[in-house]
């Protein structure tokens, strides 16, 4: 039988692990008219939630596109792609969406054509001129309330990746999008990122231009009342029965982060399907130890590129914790130096998402990443 645990793509469907009330919230909010900033650390599923929220949208009459921001490197491939899945939203047949775009955005010539899987692709003659590339900018932004006041329908638009558009040059588009979206009456827009800190400053810092133009929503670990009998039932596919307090142990060694229990369960699927009728949890740790193994060289890269006191620094939060990092005490056992060197390498594991901060303790962010370098503590 086929492994049941999914980890490293996005899923949908019976895949997807049931996050009920964030998933209740979002397609009640974004029916509302509301916009939403998504905030979520790495690894926790918020992709696959955005994706089954607009599945569940669409459901229901909604008009529903998915604009994945991080796959952009410059403000007109973002332009491109946003007409390109506005335009999907409301046709999936070649032929129908060129008649759609050509009613919409004439005036860029647009050309449709067919991608691997036969999905419509859409190119647009951007010209190389300041004019022609404002003109581009005008036509999209204003596309998706036009579109949604022609079909008589709402439409939501998730941009994936959202904070990655601060990497263009100069914050122009950024505005320009306030600009139109503010006035659009029919369009509800979702703004996720696994980047939190950059995405919440676009949010609630003052001088952003798009400082209060959504709710800004935290995305955390599933609750494990939810998670455990989604496990439980996956494994029984295998017959592999697993008590409560078993349960608990997987989804604590692997702190709750949805990517990381499903590794973790795959892995045991894998080592016990068929052999075992049930997981003990000496089970969890031989599990651990093989995807230590698999993902050592994944480990050693993300290592080196480390300075030697940032190095010190996850040690020492690995052996014993990261709440009170500042303590005279924990600097002089750990042999940290000065309060202003541990900062320091603290505000650059955050930046590079290697911590997380939660209620005021840092963490490192990957469970199986905390075993690793525990390995290699003194």
């Amino acid at each position: 039988m086929q492994n049941p645990f999914k980890f490293g793509s996005v899923v949908t469907g019976g895949d997807f692990a049931d996050r009920r009330r964030e998933l209740t919230e979002l397609v009640r909010e974004l029916t509302d008219g509301q916009h939403l900033f998504l905030l979520s650390p790495r690894r926790y599923g918020k992709t696959s939630l955005v994706l089954t929220a607009l599945e569940s949208l669409s459901s229901r009459g909604t008009l529903a596109a998915y604009v994945d921001t991080f796959r952009t490197t410059t403000p007109v491939q973002l332009l491109e792609l946003m007409a390109q899945a506005v335009l999907r939203a409301a046709e999936s047949r070649p032929e129908r969406l060129l008649r759609l775009a050509m009613d919409l955005l004439g005036r860029l010539h647009p050309q449709v054509g067919a991608d691997a899987t036969g999905k419509p692709t859409l190119s647009l003659d951007i010209g190389t001129s300041p004019r022609s590339a404002l003109a581009l900018q005008e036509e999209v932004l204003d596309l998706p309330e036009r579109l949604a006041m022609k079909r008589m329908c709402q439409l939501v638009i998730a941009f994936d990746e959202f904070q990655e558009m601060q990497r263009f040059p100069g914050a122009g588009l950024e505005k320009a999008m306030r600009s139109h979206f503010q006035h659009h009456r029919h369009v509800s827009y979702l703004f996720a990122g696994s980047r939190q800190s950059v995405l919440q400053d676009m949010a609630t810092r003052e001088r952003s231009p798009f400082y209060k133009f959504g709710r800004v929503m935290s995305l955390g670990p599933i609750p494990q009342g939810e998670f455990a009998p989604f496990l439980e039932a996956r494994f029984k596919r295998g017959r592999l029965g697993v008590s409560v307090d078993v349960l608990a142990a997987i989804l604590s060694a692997a702190d709750d982060v949805p990517y990381n229990v499903q590794r973790l369960c795959h892995q045991l699927w894998d080592m016990l399907a068929g052999k075992a009728d049930r997981i003990t949890e000496g089970d969890i740790g031989r599990a651990i130890a093989i995807i230590l193994d698999q993902d050592a060289p994944y480990f050693s890269t993300a290592w080196d590129r480390l300075s030697l006191h940032q190095r010190q620094v996850l040690q020492a939060i690995a052996r014993a914790g990261g709440r009170n990092v500042f303590a005279s005490d924990f600097l002089t056992v750990h042999r940290l130096g000065s309060h202003s060197s541990v900062q320091t390498s603290l505000r650059q594991l955050l930046k590079e998402q290697i911590l997380l901060k939660v209620n005021g303790e840092y963490r490192i962010a990957d469970s199986f990443f905390r075993e690793w370098i525990g390995t290699r503590s003194p």
